[in-house]
């Protein structure tokens, strides 16, 4: 009798481990991710896909009248098939009620709605920063624009401690062969990076989570089954830079002309880099370099083989394309009125030959270049060029001041 009773506990608890696995499975299968490819996003008439990035507007319920005009010109100078918001779209610290929340986001969506050009976004650390302005409450306002072709897709939630984050918005864009084809020939991955790690052991950034991991392998190991066995070549987007940036930077001593401090270390671009078009301003923040989960996702990357680049913003001044073991680490530069910025200010165009998507073209527009058509607005740029500068000057004056008593 005892040694039945022993066996029916195992075989329950088996039973149990099965049916607690079942949620966990489904999770990845249910991901609803129809909105972008009933899109049906594909090459254009000449073969190429050309994508505009916005990083880090970054402002609050009333848009900079300097943006306005800087978003609008990007939109016309490139003329995009698809633009991809990659976060930090709103500072969530300066829209203190949820009406000021939705009044940033309108601020510029209903810009972007005139063009008719198809918009994707991925969330920052800011979005949902200090805001009781949630994502899914943000994602679902982004819903409402005929323009917008994204979707909440995979939500994942962490707790550590008495700290809570949520990571929402991540899904995959399909790009066909044409306007009448079903064949995906490219698909472009957009990840939430989270906001900020909920372990205080480490700190810093955020970064994807496991559930998105699992989802991505899933679904890209889906996307090559449905392409004869091959992979589908892909770019992925999102806010926060990959820790694997640190490897991919040229570490040198310090005091180089032209390096920045960061992971206790001195970098610089690698030696090869064009430093007309490229340039490393100030030091990365991607999650806690020691914090060995923040790895996975471009590991994960790495192992599943098919994409080529990972394009991000976050940090406003920097601008650069590395390499790290295969995958190009893309950093654009902060289109920002509202926070901390320089002449870097500007967008990123990436351009894809449906002849061969396992490579692209990229390069940047400032601002300054932008804006430089028109005298009042090329006047208006530099006045606040001049007045930022005077701006930071106290500050610093200030930081060296109180740091002196402090000793």
């Amino acid at each position: 009798m005892k040694q039945f009773k022993k066996k029916l506990a195992v075989t329950m608890c088996l039973v149990l481990g099965v049916l607690l696995l079942i949620p966990a499975i489904a999770s990845v299968a249910d991901v609803d991710v129809s909105r972008p490819a009933n899109a049906h996003i594909s090459f254009n008439d000449d073969g190429k896909l050309k994508i505009l990035q916005m990083a880090d507007i970054q402002d609050d319920e009333v848009l900079d009248p300097l943006a306005k005009k800087s978003l609008k010109r990007a939109i016309e100078a490139s003329d995009p098939d698809l633009i991809i918001l990659t976060g930090d779209n709103i500072g969530g610290y300066s829209c203190k009620t949820k009406l000021e929340g939705r009044a940033a986001i309108k601020s510029y969506m209903d810009i972007l709605e005139k063009y008719g050009v198809p918009v994707a976004m991925v969330f920052g650390n800011h979005d949902d920063d200090d805001t009781p302005y949630t994502k899914l409450e943000q994602i679902a306002q982004y819903e409402t624009y005929k323009c917008f072709i994204g979707c909440t897709g995979v939500t994942a939630e962490l707790t550590v401690g008495e700290n809570h984050t949520m990571n929402a918005g991540t899904y995959n864009i399909p790009v066909y062969g044409s306007k009448d084809s079903d064949k995906v020939l490219f698909n472009i991955w957009c990840f939430d990076s989270g906001n900020y790690n909920p372990d205080d052991n480490y700190g810093g950034y955020g970064y994807v989570l496991p559930e998105q991991i699992e989802w991505y392998r899933a679904k890209s190991d889906e996307l090559k089954a449905a392409n004869g066995g091959e992979v589908v070549p892909s770019i992925a987007f999102q806010h926060i830079v990959p820790p694997q940036i640190k490897d991919a930077l040229k570490e040198v001593p310090e005091g180089t002309e032209g390096a920045v401090s960061f992971a206790g270390s001195w970098y610089t671009l690698p030696d090869g880099t064009d430093l007309n078009t490229n340039w490393l301003a100030e030091a990365p923040c991607p999650p806690n370099t020691s914090f060995a989960p923040g790895y996975a996702q471009v590991n994960a990357m790495l192992e599943q083989g098919d994409v080529t680049a990972v394009f991000f913003g976050h940090d406003h001044i920097n601008a650069y394309v590395v390499d790290y073991e295969g995958i190009d680490l893309v950093s654009s530069p902060g289109c920002t009125f509202a926070s901390y910025n320089d002449n870097h200010r500007g967008f990123r165009v990436i351009t894809i030959d449906k002849n061969d998507p396992t490579v692209y073209e990229t390069y940047t527009m400032t601002t300054e270049e932008l804006l430089s058509s028109s005298a009042a607005d090329s006047a208006a740029l530099k006045i606040r060029a001049f007045f930022e500068k005077i701006v930071d000057y106290f500050k610093d004056l200030w930081d060296n001041f109180t740091a002196f008593f402090k000793k």
